[in-house]
């Protein structure tokens, strides 16, 4: 009786940018959801596929309820994945095809993206799946990313982001010390 009433657990699909400092946090994330009943699939590069799979069996094994995808990033076996710039020219005309094609045939109801992924956006909008972004970086140079463009437009840096100006800059509005939950000497 009980497993005619059990409902299909959601489908989360992650994905995150092919470096260790984006893959780590996120399947921290996904062993997490899976935890809470969450299905996940956890689409890598190819390229990084195996890696991430090896690492993750001498962890231990891989956590129940996440699943491993990987898609092609067209960038070849000679490709030197280390240069980040390529890979982000590269990976939406690489990968945008068959991911969308991943997204309908798995029935993903969510996705988790990487901020440095944020072409999959539109892909997903498109499928008509809900996107949450992720960030593995600070929010500070979170911030930074984002005043980037006022940044080249005040010629502070170029659009190669060579420093044209040093002089401080303010990226966050002050804050008020009164507005600081918790104060020196108080107790949370």
């Amino acid at each position: 009786m009980a497993a005619a009433t059990a409902q299909a657990q959601p489908r989360v699909m992650v994905l995150p940018f092919p470096a260790q400092s984006h893959v780590i946090p996120l399947m921290e994330l996904s062993r997490k959801l899976a935890e809470h009943g969450f299905e996940i699939d956890f689409v890598n590069t190819e390229f990084n596929h195996g890696r991430v799979l090896q690492a993750l069996e001498e962890d231990g094994a891989i956590p129940g309820g996440v699943h491993m995808l990987s898609i092609p990033d067209g960038l070849g076996p000679g490709y030197d994945h280390t240069d980040i710039g390529g890979l982000v020219k590269g990976l939406p005309a690489a990968m945008s095809g068959r991911l969308e094609e991943m997204i309908r045939s798995r029935k993903t109801k969510w996705m988790i993206v990487d901020v440095s992924m944020s072409w999959a956006l539109e892909l997903a909008t498109t499928a008509g799946v809900p996107v949450a972004l992720f960030s593995t970086y600070s929010a500070a140079v979170f911030t930074l990313r984002l005043k980037l463009p006022k940044l080249i437009e005040d010629d502070v840096l170029n659009e190669s982001g060579n420093v044209k100006r040093n002089e401080r800059v303010q990226l966050m509005p002050p804050v008020d010390a009164a507005e600081i939950p918790c104060q020196p000497g108080q107790h949370a």
